[in-house]
């Protein structure tokens, strides 16, 4: 994974924390630096490449051997941040840093097809469904109607 090679961006006490979490996070977020290789995936790039340049707050919720890690990252003008269990610290790279490591697995996006108009978190929204091919995991993402944002995210 790109990401695990070059997670120089967390300070030394996070970087095997984080790994996983971010890379879920960044899951969300496409690539401003490259479009996704297949070209049924163009809304789902255009949605989460549309949040690169947003400023917002990702929660995330990683369930491993049982027990559920939830963490949260938040995007500013100002830099990155990352929080667990109430104790944040700031990423050392930007947005863009984050979205250029992420980009060559998020390129791996593949067969993503329009499910369902549904509602997530009272907005209405349209489910997609995708093949990972970088994690060889199948996906759902949920992209607002009205701003053409992901809402939600699931592998």
């Amino acid at each position: 994974m790109a990401f695990m090679k070059q997670n120089k961006l967390l300070p030394n006490s996070l970087r095997r924390t984080w790994t996983l979490p971010l890379l879920a996070s960044l899951a969300i977020l496409s690539t401003s630096f490259g479009r996704a290789q297949d070209a049924s995936c163009k809304v789902v790039a255009d949605a989460e490449t549309l949040l690169l340049r947003t400023p917002h707050h990702l929660y995330t919720t990683e369930v491993r051997q049982g027990r559920s890690v939830a963490s949260e990252v938040l995007d500013t003008p100002g830099g990155v941040y990352v929080g667990t269990n109430g104790v944040w610290h700031k990423a050392t790279g930007s947005i863009q840093d984050f979205a250029q490591i992420a980009a060559d697995s998020l390129k791996q996006l593949r067969d993503c097809r329009h499910l369902a108009d549904e509602v997530s978190d009272a907005r209405p929204a349209t489910k997609y469904t995708l093949h990972n091919a970088a994690s060889n995991g199948d996906e759902s993402v949920w992209i607002a109607k009205g701003s053409g944002l992901p809402l939600k995210s699931e592998a």
